[in-house]
């Protein structure tokens, strides 16, 4: 009786597989839709060069430099711009699969997958609700700025993975006795996770604090010294970097290259109280396309404030992992670039999920009424709809409408035909698999040089104004069609122009 009567008031119920077979199945489509195209979207862009340089020329030369920021603050003699994290683990792709688009990529999407699978497990902890923990997957998955992130070439994915599983287990070890010896293997094994993330990206550090803010508010001894275990073991590969750095005689370097770089990400000005709304105003612009999922991430938040009590943990804990990432990124960080904004997202993501999971069922329905249900049902069918137009479909149709356009090769052949063997390029960051590939090296900064630089490249789309002594060599690329014919989007093409000195 009770499973009929279930079957006619949700008609639209889901059948959940195994969870383990379904976040198993939710990574491995998150995957498999992503490589998709890889190599076609997005087009190279600055960051996938300037943080893979190193590890490529670690791979193909044995040194940690960069050659494409050659010449300036001594990225020839050493690279410490970045933790280095990501260049090591490149550096490995590349000496075993070869240097190219795919292998670059490929990391940062696998990284993306593992994180979902973690994510799924940390929201076990945080609720009862499998079925929540999946759909919190799901969500995170279908994230287009996660996508994006994870396709990109950069070290995101590589950092959440590392601190999310950090996070999993410092909250797993608070919930046991330190004094057994599973979590005092626990406690390292934090420690191990949080040190790798904070080596992949430094702003890892906003999680180690939240660890510290829990420990402390806790008013337990044993607690904080489960995180100050946690901190020393944390800040061990960060310290040996540094002093391989400081035995290399680098400190200099580190210093000029790290720090400058660093500021650079910070906020201009006093830290003011408006920066949390700068904040906000940031993620309706990062989801301006994707409203419905905004709006999940912000119901989920005020419905777990109302639903306190689904919680099988300490609620404080989630809103201290959540908070201080958040409150950081407002007051400290630039709200112009990087993908950090994804720390606090992560944990939106676990409790949308719970949330539409509730709502789905009808478990969080007053009265049960059919017709609200089916109502809410409608409305998160709208909102998975807006998420795939604005994430991996949106993707997949820009792929269908600009694949030749897209396509690298055409670049490489044509730098071939022009390019001499060790022949060092002036150019865009687009050009630098291209220029590796013909056995030549690029410079993205600095002014044309007729002492330093053998060829110019500029976009077509660029104004910029030569000297008379440089003498237009050739032109490549194609502008990318209009998606549907009609919507023109705002990517790069590989459209470039070649120059020459005339007077050399």
């Amino acid at each position: 009786m009770f499973q009929v009567r279930r079957k006619e008031q949700f008609p639209f119920s889901i059948r959940y597989p195994h969870p383990y077979k379904g976040i198993a199945l939710i990574a491995m489509g998150f995957l498999f839709l992503n490589l998709v195209g890889l190599n076609r979207s997005p087009v190279v862009w600055m960051d996938e060069v300037t943080l893979n340089d190193p590890a490529k020329e670690l791979a193909l030369h044995g040194r940690m430099v960069s050659s494409v920021f050659s010449g300036h603050n001594g990225f020839e003699e050493a690279y410490y711009w970045q933790p280095p994290g990501q260049p090591l683990v490149m550096a490995l792709v590349y000496k075993v699969f070869g240097f190219g688009i795919w292998q670059t990529r490929i990391p940062g999407v696998l990284f993306g997958s593992g994180t979902l699978v973690v994510l799924y497990l940390l929201a076990t902890v945080f609720f009862r609700s499998h079925k929540g923990a999946l759909l919190s997957a799901v969500i995170l998955g279908l994230d287009p700025r996660f996508i994006e992130s994870a396709r990109s070439g950069r070290m995101d994915t590589q950092t959440l993975f590392f601190a999310l599983l950090g996070a999993l287990l410092f909250i797993v070890v608070k919930q046991r006795n330190y004094e057994n010896h599973d979590s005092r293997r626990t406690i390292f094994l934090a420690g191990i996770c949080l040190g790798l993330a904070g080596l992949s990206h430094p702003l890892a550090i906003v999680w180690l604090v939240s660890f510290g803010v829990i420990a402390i508010l806790s008013r337990e001894r044993a607690q904080l010294g489960i995180f100050m275990w946690v901190a020393a073991i944390a800040a061990t590969p960060t310290v040996l970097w540094i002093l391989s750095g400081a035995a290399a005689g680098d400190l200099q370097l580190l210093r000029h290259q790290f720090l400058e770089h660093g500021f650079s990400r910070l906020s201009v000005g006093v830290v003011s109280i408006g920066r949390i709304l700068e904040e906000v105003l940031r993620y309706a612009v990062e989801y301006k396309y994707a409203p419905g999922l905004l709006a999940l991430y912000v119901f989920g938040v005020t419905w777990a404030w109302m639903h306190r009590d689904r919680f099988r943990c300490n609620p404080s804990w989630f809103a201290i992992l959540f908070l201080v990432p958040a409150i950081f990124n407002a007051l400290f960080m630039s709200k112009k670039v990087g993908f950090y904004f994804l720390y606090p997202v992560t944990m939106l993501a676990i409790v949308a999920g719970e949330m539409t999971s509730g709502l789905w069922e009808g478990t969080l329905v007053p009265n049960r009424s059919r017709i609200t249900i089916r109502l809410l049902q409608s409305v998160l069918i709208l909102v998975l709809a807006n998420v795939l137009v604005a994430g991996i479909l949106g993707r997949y149709a820009t792929l269908a409408y600009q694949w030749r356009a897209r396509d690298y090769q055409p670049v490489v052949r044509a730098l071939a035909e022009i390019l001499p063997y060790d022949s060092i390029v002036w150019g865009p960051p687009d050009i630098w698999y291209a220029v590796e590939q013909v056995g030549s090296s690029l410079r993205v900064r600095g002014e044309p040089d007729p002492d330093i630089h053998d060829f110019l490249v500029t976009k077509v789309s660029s104004n910029i104004e030569f000297p008379e002594q440089v003498s237009h060599v050739s032109e490549f690329g194609a502008a990318l069609p209009p998606v549907f014919g009609a919507v023109h989007l705002p990517s790069a093409d590989y459209r470039m122009r070649v120059w020459a000195w005339t007077q050399h």
